[in-house]
C-alpha cells in the first residue's frame, strides 16, 4: 500500500520539459554507408531494444556537421507500417566517439532528470506507448512528429526511486532474455518486459 501511495505521487512532466531533440543523419546516399571510421545506430537496433545494442552498428564516414549520439540519449523511430509500432524507443548507454543516428529516427537528450535505465523501460511501458501510438498519422505508413512526442507526459519519480525501478527492470529484462534463449527450441514463450513494467508506471498515471 505504501508503494502504491509513493507511485501515485510521481510527478507528471512533458518530455519536452526534460530535454531536447535532434535529427538523425542528413544529406547521405547509400554510397556513404558501409565504410568509414564513424558508426551509426540503425533503425532496427532502436526498434528492437529498450537499451540499444552496441554490437549492432553501421559504418559511415566521420562528418562533423552531423548530430552525435551521446551516453544517455533516447532514440525514437519516426515511422512504421502500423500505428502500434511507431515511435519505438531505445536508450544508448555506451560511450563511443563519432556515433550518429540513422535518418529514420530522432534523438532525445535529457537534461539529467532521468535515470537512463528508468527512461529506457518507462518509454516502453504500456501507458506511455499508448500515448505515443495516438500520435501516429498516415494510411499505408504511419509517422510521428518529434514535437508531438515532446508533448507526451511521463511519470518522473525521485531519482533514487528511478534508479531502483530502472535496475529492477534491467535485471528482469536480462532474466527474460536468458529464459527466452533457453526455451527457444521448446516452443515456450515468455512474457514481454513491456507488459511486466506497466504495472509500476500505471500506478503513477
Amino acid at each position: 500500500m505504501n508503494g502504491a501511495r509513493r507511485a501515485c505521487a510521481w510527478e507528471q512532466r512533458k518530455l519536452g520539459e526534460m530535454g531536447t531533440t535532434y535529427s538523425g543523419l542528413t544529406g547521405k546516399t547509400k554510397e556513404d554507408f558501409g565504410h568509414g571510421d564513424a558508426r551509426f545506430v540503425p533503425y532496427t537496433n532502436v526498434f528492437d531494444n529498450p537499451i540499444a545494442n552496441p554490437a549492432r552498428l553501421g559504418e559511415v564516414e566521420v562528418d562533423a556537421s552531423q548530430n552525435r549520439v551521446l551516453h544517455g540519449d533516447a532514440l525514437f523511430t519516426v515511422s512504421s507500417e502500423t500505428p502500434e509500432e511507431v515511435g519505438m524507443s531505445s536508450v544508448w548507454l555506451s560511450d563511443l566517439d563519432n556515433l550518429y543516428l540513422n535518418s529514420f529516427c530522432f534523438g532525445y537528450r535529457q537534461n539529467g532528470g532521468f535515470d537512463p535505465y528508468y527512461l529506457a523501460y518507462m518509454l516502453r511501458s504500456k501507458s506511455v506507448r499508448e500515448d505515443i501510438e495516438l500520435l501516429a498519422q498516415g494510411i499505408s505508413r504511419f509517422n510521428i512528429s518529434k514535437g508531438k512526442v515532446m508533448e507526451v507526459e511521463v511519470p518522473v519519480p525521485e531519482m533514487a526511486e528511478q534508479r531502483h525501478v530502472g535496475a529492477l527492470f534491467y535485471q528482469l529484462d536480462n532474466l527474460i532474455a536468458l529464459h527466452q534463449r533457453k526455451h527457444q527450441s521448446t516452443g515456450h514463450t515468455c512474457v514481454k518486459l513491456g507488459n511486466s513494467v506497466s504495472w509500476v508506471i500505471s500506478l503513477a498515471g
